[in-house]
């Protein structure tokens, strides 16, 4: 602190000898003028021609209450007045004078000459009027001896006027009613014209120069506060120097009054408001630099009171309010003394503060220079000095020291958070060292925790309800933690530049469609929808494909975790040569002053606690980006509204010929008839037909040279949509080859297509993909996949997974037939017995009709005997089937049965799975209308839509409540004793041949209906 000390001395002196140098340079005032006698000056011997002026002091003659006629005789004898000099004195007549109005009379003597002279007037209290040899030459309000007719004002001004003779006779007419204190306060300069506007520039220099730079130091220091908005020291020390500013250009030359017109009243608030204000910041800033050192209920009490006073002063007129303003004056100096004398007192004490000995010493010094500053100034405002130079100094001594003291402070804060900061860099990389340890530690026992829970789940029949959700909360747990040490390896590889990336050509909508799929199970207690709302013609970008992957699951997972419903999309568009992806959802929102924090590591827009998570997450997105050549952003947020987060990558080099040579493909059937940019083996015939599907025509190439010597026919797709198609154009696809990342439409997103139309075991898939993770081999498993190869794969494990596959489809449609035929050829024993009844009992009454049912069974025999080529009939047969089985019925049950059919001619000879709509009649017929006395009616009705076929089946029975609709298929599957055609037979095999599902509504006591639907 020394050396500091030691530069603030050397630089205020130099400051001081500065001012001083311009003090004296631009000072063209007389130091030891003469002084008029009885109203006499003798200047003869004065040349005025170097421009100095002389203040006119001395005795003036003095005529109270008289408002002389100039140019005139004056028959009353005058007094004697001081100028400068106050009126607050005892008059000859005894009267204590303070207002009323007066003349002042002074001859000057000057040597003949054509100079124009001048006057230089500072203040006369509070109206006045000047007279030079009988002529009026300027004034500043109207004083009158009639405080009726008089109109205050006070403005400093100049007055300029010609001399003829030797000798200048100066008549001031003064008038005062409003002040305290009347007169003429300051000296009155007289010169030559040139003289008095240097003067009045000089004069107007100086102040400017304290003025400016009390200015400038406070709004240097507010400048600093609105940086540390925690340090009010600034505020208060900027509002002190802005104040004190304000009053010396109010006081003393009042700058404020001369160079701007506004009205007297105002302008005697603003002054008094300016000085009395400055002791309030002033005291603020004391006790704010001095905490435990100055008592606060002291500064609490000196502040109100001053408080008051200015509030008294802005609803109170001048005059009102003019005669406490010495006594506030007394109250500010008083409270100032009794400041330092504490602080002496406790420096005396050793009792420094937040100070240190030296700084307290130097900031009681700055309170002593700011004192006397404050006292030179009242003597200068009551005319017991001539001038304010002393109080300059003082006052810009105070200055300094204050701004060196905070300086001084700020240094010392400076050094210790210097020092700080290098413990915490070092705490930061021992912090990293153990995190990085720690994290590598951890991998092994969470991956043990996650394979055993997840194993004892799939496999622990006997555990209850409890156990199932401990172990899920286990699971879950460890997942997330275990995705917690991923981000800290990821980022420690970041940060350490260790991160290596492979960029290539990728499809973003793809990409996208991999990620939702992983997010599908996780968002399923939510109301979310997830969109993917990727153009299908945006171009490859140039990126890791694994690492765009991750950038875009953290981006949707945090989107998924502050999201409770709506949605969560992701758009994309190309800009020039970049591709800009926004992911939208409808959650939270972010508030726009943490738009840039969220991107810093463990940084989060809310409270942890309630959602979750660490912060890495955007901050690993952007770093990831970045070493991708991209850049990501939040587009918009708005609270309760959602967020749009938008990151940019380049666009793949010749990437867009190649995807556009990929949409063309789709005009194709397959590729084995069409043009192939190569040229792939293939063979024409074979007991099986495999669909391989990859956008790269050398994994084509390999996989058709892969069953080269298998007996298998080989065909090839280049797209999903290809793919798709051939297998809408052809029924013998016996197993297909998919890839997963591939332009447009997913291996995925194909492998969910193929399973709406057929089973697992109807048409198998194998997904061919690099993506090996658990998360994405489970993904592909519930897309419907049922195995998975990882690339690069091995020819032999190709083809064992191939053939094994094939050989369990092969089994199972032998298995399914033989069900079929099994239920064809199947007649309930007691159907028979009740129709022969039947038969039997109107054969003796009713011959014609005992003919007609016998007719009805023997055709409802022979069509369910009958055997089928394949495994399909024709509706009208069922149709057929179904007639001869409710006639038959009706015998049985009279007029108690009602049976309604609505079917279009045009639907008659569609084909349709048999034993699928007669078995859901016989079921309305049993357990719904004859459950009920009166009967009731069974409707079948078909209708034909754009591509497919609907059947529904109603009646009025006895209907179903919601909790038998429950264990409907329940008991479907469990039962042992049913081996007829049930809902739960027709169920699997709608499933099976058409990727359909049965569906029942019911409403107990009044109606049941069963439909389905299924395709041309």
């Amino acid at each position: 602190m020394r050396k500091m000390l030691v530069l603030l001395i050397a630089v205020s002196l130099g400051c001081f000898l500065l001012l001083f140098s311009l003090l004296e340079a631009t000072d063209n005032k007389e130091n030891n003028p003469e002084s008029a006698q009885n109203g006499m000056l003798d200047l003869s011997a004065w040349d005025f021609h170097d421009n100095q002026v002389v203040p006119l002091d001395g005795m003036w003659q003095f005529y109270w209450n008289q408002l002389l006629e100039p140019g005139k005789e004056q028959r009353t004898a005058p007094e004697l007045m001081q100028v400068p000099g106050f009126w607050r004195q005892l008059g000859k007549d005894g009267d204590f004078r303070s207002k009323g109005a007066a003349t002042y009379r002074l001859q000057v003597k000057v040597q003949p000459s054509s100079l124009v002279y001048g006057l230089r007037i500072s203040n006369i209290r509070m109206a006045s009027e000047i007279y030079v040899n009988g002529e009026k030459v300027g004034g500043s309000g109207v004083p009158a001896l009639f405080q009726s007719e008089y109109a205050y004002q006070n403005k400093p001004y100049n007055v300029y006027f010609p001399v003829q003779g030797d000798t200048a006779e100066i008549l001031i007419y003064a008038a005062n009613y409003e002040n305290s204190q009347g007169g003429i306060p300051y000296p009155i300069y007289f010169g030559s014209a040139q003289g008095i506007q240097t003067s009045n520039t000089n004069s107007s220099i100086l102040n400017l120069t304290l003025i400016v730079s009390l200015l400038m130091l406070g709004c240097y220091q507010l400048g600093i506060f609105i940086i540390r908005r925690e340090e009010r020291g600034l505020l208060y020390f900027g509002l002190s120097c802005i104040v004190i500013a304000w009053s010396f250009a109010s006081n003393g030359d009042r700058m404020i009054v001369e160079h701007f017109h506004m009205p007297t009243e105002l302008y005697y608030k603003i002054q008094a408001v300016s000085l009395y204000f400055s002791f309030i910041t002033m005291v603020m800033f004391i006790k704010h630099m001095c905490k435990g050192l100055i008592s606060r209920r002291f500064t609490g009490i000196v502040s109100s009171i001053m408080w008051a006073y200015i509030a008294f002063v802005l609803v109170a007129p001048f005059q009102w309010y003019s005669d406490f303003n010495i006594l506030a004056s007394t109250v500010q100096l008083g409270a100032y003394l009794i400041i330092l004398g504490v602080l002496l007192h406790a420096y005396r004490k050793g009792r420094y503060g937040e100070f240190t000995k030296k700084s307290l010493g130097l900031f009681i010094l700055a309170l002593l220079c700011y004192f006397v500053g404050l006292i030179d100034f009242a003597l200068y405002l009551s005319s017991l000095v001539l001038d304010f130079k002393f109080g300059y100094y003082a006052i810009l001594s105070f200055c300094f020291l204050s701004s060196f003291i905070m300086s001084y402070r700020f240094s010392e804060a400076y050094n210790t958070i210097e020092d700080m900061a290098a413990k915490l860099r070092q705490a930061d990389r021992q912090k990293d060292e153990f995190l990085l340890q720690t994290s590598h530690e951890f991998q092994t026992p969470l991956h043990g925790i996650i394979n055993l829970s997840q194993n004892m789940l799939e496999t622990g029949e006997e555990l209850n309800a409890s156990h199932r959700q401990n172990l899920s909360l286990i699971r879950d747990t460890s997942r997330r933690l275990s995705s917690l040490v991923h981000d800290i390896l990821d980022m420690e590889k970041i940060k350490r530049n260790e991160l290596t990336i492979h960029p290539s050509a990728v499809d973003v909508r793809v990409t996208v469609s991999l990620v939702f799929d992983l997010f599908r199970n996780v968002i399923a207690g939510k109301k979310i929808r997830l969109v993917n709302a990727i153009p299908e013609g945006l171009p490859p970008v140039y990126a890791d494909e694994n690492r765009l992957k991750q950038v875009i699951h953290n981006l949707v997972g945090n989107a998924a975790k502050f999201t409770q419903a709506g949605s969560i999309a992701i758009s994309a568009e190309m800009k020039e040569d970049q591709v800009v992806i926004l992911v939208e959802d409808t959650g939270v929102g972010i508030a726009p002053s943490q738009w840039e924090t969220v991107f810093q590591p463990f940084e989060q827009a809310h409270s942890p606690y309630e959602y979750g998570g660490t912060g890495l997450g955007l901050s690993i997105c952007r770093r990831l980006l970045h070493l991708m050549d991209g850049e990501i952003y939040i587009d918009w947020s708005e609270p309760d509204r959602g967020t749009g987060i938008a990151f940019t990558l380049p666009v793949a080099v010749s990437s867009t010929d190649t995807l556009l040579e990929s949409a063309a493909a789709n005009d194709t059937s397959f590729l084995a008839e069409s043009e192939s940019p190569v040229d792939l083996p293939h063979q024409e015939t074979g007991c099986f037909t495999l669909l391989a599907v990859d956008d790269e025509s050398s994994n084509l190439q390999v996989l058709s040279r892969l069953f080269a010597n298998e007996p298998y026919i080989v065909l090839w797709a280049t797209n999903g949509m290809e793919a798709l198609e051939i297998l809408r154009s052809r029924t013998d696809i016996d197993l297909v080859l998919l890839d997963v990342m591939m332009p447009r439409m997913s291996g995925l997103e194909v492998c969910r297509e193929i399973r709406k139309r057929f089973s697992l075991f109807e048409l198998p898939i194998v997904l061919l993909t690099v993506l090996h993770a658990p998360s994405d081999i489970a993904t592909g498993f519930k897309a419907g996949a049922n195995d998975f190869i990882v690339k690069p794969f091995d020819a032999s494990e190709v083809r064992a997974r191939a053939s094994t596959l094939l050989q369990l489809k092969k089994s199972v449609n032998a298995v399914m037939k033989a069900e079929l035929d099994f239920l064809q050829s199947q007649i309930k024993p007691h159907f028979l017995f009740n129709a022969l009844n039947s038969i039997i009992a109107i054969c003796q009454t009713d011959w014609l009709r005992a003919e007609q049912l016998i007719t009805h069974l023997s055709n409802y025999l022979r069509r369910s005997f009958e055997p089928r080529p394949d495994s399909f009939g024709v509706l009208q047969d069922e149709l057929q089937l179904i007639t001869d089985y409710v006639e038959i019925e009706k015998v049985r049950f009279d007029d108690r049965l009602t049976f309604l059919c609505e079917i279009p001619q045009e639907a008659m000879k569609q084909k349709i799975l048999p034993l699928t709509i007669q078995p859901l009649v016989e079921n309305a017929i049993r357990h719904g209308v004859m459950k009920k006395v009166e009967g009731g009616t069974v409707k079948l009705t078909v209708t034909l839509e754009e591509d497919a076929i609907l059947v529904e089946v109603w009646d009025n029975g006895a209907g179903m409540s919601r909790e038998q609709l429950e264990r409907l298929w329940s008991q479907e599957k469990t039962s042992s004793k049913r081996r007829g055609v049930g809902l739960a037979n027709i169920h699997r095999r709608l499933t099976y041949y058409y990727g359909e599902t049965l569906n029942v509504a019911s409403v107990e006591g009044e109606w049941t209906k069963v439909w389905f639907r299924f395709k041309i």
